[in-house]
């Protein structure tokens, strides 16, 4: 969920003072649920993590997986996150090796959304559009797993633009997923890269009055 590529001035963008808390809906599975950034979510993380490793036969240090874990949702709630979405049940079963964190990005406006399009756009790849006449942003991330052997993550970052006059911050969704050195190409992977997008694409902002 964290990125080396994502350099300090986006740091500290992201990281800087928000207004107004998140509204929003998501929509996931069976079997998913919402957490806040607390001690049950890290819990279920680290449970389905080490599940993941154990089924695959891969060597683990689970000190150290947990010492990570905590540090990431230390981050997660320095930088405000306000929901964790896990899967909490296999599906035939096979432990889901996938997160979702929602959290407010600092963007205020349409130019802001552009003058961080372009700081990413400098570093990498980014594509961008618009649904309901408000832009998103996306962005991929891989990073290996500190302490696990052939153990890397994707997160495929959207960063939603607020609704216009609502006084919210933009919304950061980020989805990530667990893979071993060589199953980049495999179907698991792969669907599990097609399912969080479908989950993400379900974002929409709740409109209050």
């Amino acid at each position: 969920m964290k990125d080396s590529a994502v350099m300090p001035d986006l740091r500290s963008e992201l990281l800087a003072d928000v207004r107004a808390p998140l509204e929003f809906a998501l929509i996931t599975p069976p079997g998913w649920a919402r957490f806040g950034v607390d001690e049950a979510a890290e819990k279920q993380l680290a449970g389905n993590m080490e599940q993941v490793f154990r089924d695959r036969g891969q060597p683990k240090q689970l000190f150290h997986q947990r010492a990570q874990l905590h540090k990431l949702f230390n981050e997660l709630r320095r930088r405000n996150a306000v929901a964790v979405y896990l899967p909490v049940k296999p599906v035939n079963d096979v432990v889901l090796p996938v997160s979702i964190a929602i959290l407010p990005a600092p963007v205020r406006d349409s130019a802001g959304v552009d003058r961080f399009a372009q700081r990413l756009a400098s570093r990498g790849a980014v594509s961008s559009g618009l649904h309901n006449g408000l832009q998103i942003l996306r962005w991929e991330e891989r990073n290996a797993v500190p302490g696990e052997n052939g153990a890397h993550s994707l997160a495929i970052n959207h960063l939603f633009e607020a609704p216009t006059g609502s006084g919210r911050s933009a919304a950061l969704v980020t989805a990530s997923l667990l893979y071993i050195d060589g199953s980049e190409g495999e179907e698991f992977t792969e669907s599990l890269e097609i399912l969080l997008e479908a989950i993400v694409g379900t974002f929409t902002w709740r409109i209050t009055s």
